[in-house]
């Protein structure tokens, strides 16, 4: 029931990028591109919000030796008038702020019993339907994910360098950045149901170091209704933390291409940022 409603959102979403003639504040929200790598959320700074919903999508396409191939499909829209809490009533916002969607190739290599090497590539595109702006995304990354466990809870250490960036399509707008990540998931030793599917209960830390600063633009609006845009505010990002928690199913709720195996909730924060995250992949 759940995956059918994020695939009713996105469904909707496509109707809205073709039919809405709505032109809402033209906006540059934390930077849409990045959207994909980010993750889902509710992004607030500088007085404005913007949400951010990401659909991991993938697809296994196959396995030789220790090797795992998947295509990788993640989907991700904005909006500037929506919050999680209209997801169950499936109150949707008037209109679509951005859309983003990324086509790449990942391998996961079992190296040892306990330790996945995992690496990607992704090229894609994003829109802001807002301005009538796209851009060309790529990113791509290496893993490592250690298996591990403390008595009767098993855990997960991530390690990950990757880098993302876009440049603007027929106008002048491009930004790279890299970033460390490093982190700890925990699974409790309890298992519950939700909908008639078994999940374990999990807990996360992990930590962001980027190599060149993030800069994110968001506007400062007194009055979210005005047609009026005010300047935009930079805030920039040289480190962030993350917490949360997090239900890993048994198996995967919905489609094999589209399932969600995954639901969570986590906050992450810096100087100048704080987001809620809702969460539908592994957290680290």
């Amino acid at each position: 029931m759940l995956a059918k409603k994020f695939l009713l959102i996105f469904f909707c979403v496509c109707f809205f990028y073709q039919t809405s003639p709505i032109k809402a504040k033209e906006i540059e929200p934390v930077h849409y591109a990045y959207s994909n790598y980010l993750g889902s959320g509710i992004y607030h700074t500088t007085g404005q919000d913007v949400t951010l919903i990401n659909l991991p999508f993938s697809i296994e396409l196959g396995q030789e030796g220790k090797t795992t191939y998947s295509l990788r499909l993640p989907v991700s829209v904005g909006f500037f008038d929506f919050n999680f809490e209209d997801i169950p009533e499936l109150d949707l916002p008037d209109s679509v702020g951005t859309f983003t969607f990324t086509l790449g190739i990942q391998f996961n290599y079992q190296y040892t019993d306990n330790l996945v090497l995992e690496s990607y590539l992704d090229l894609g595109y994003s829109r802001n339907l807002t301005t009538d702006k796209d851009v060309l995304v790529y990113s791509g990354g290496i893993s490592s994910l250690y298996s591990f466990n403390v008595r009767k809870y098993d855990s997960i250490w991530a390690s990950r360098i990757y880098y993302a960036g876009y440049d603007g399509h027929n106008y002048n707008a491009a930004d790279l950045y890299a970033a460390i990540q490093v982190g700890v998931d925990t699974g409790l030793p309890v298992k519950y149901q939700l909908f008639g599917y078994d999940y374990q209960p999990r807990l996360f830390a992990t930590a962001f170091w980027y190599f060149s600063e993030v800069d994110f633009s968001l506007p400062s609006i007194s009055n979210v209704s005005s047609q009026n845009v005010s300047e935009q505010s930079k805030v920039t990002l040289s480190n962030s933390f993350e917490f949360g928690a997090t239900m890993k199913f048994d198996k995967a709720i919905g489609y094999s291409w589209a399932g969600i195996d995954t639901i969570g909730i986590s906050y992450r924060f810096s100087e100048n940022l704080n987001v809620v995250r809702l969460l539908f992949s592994f957290p680290i």
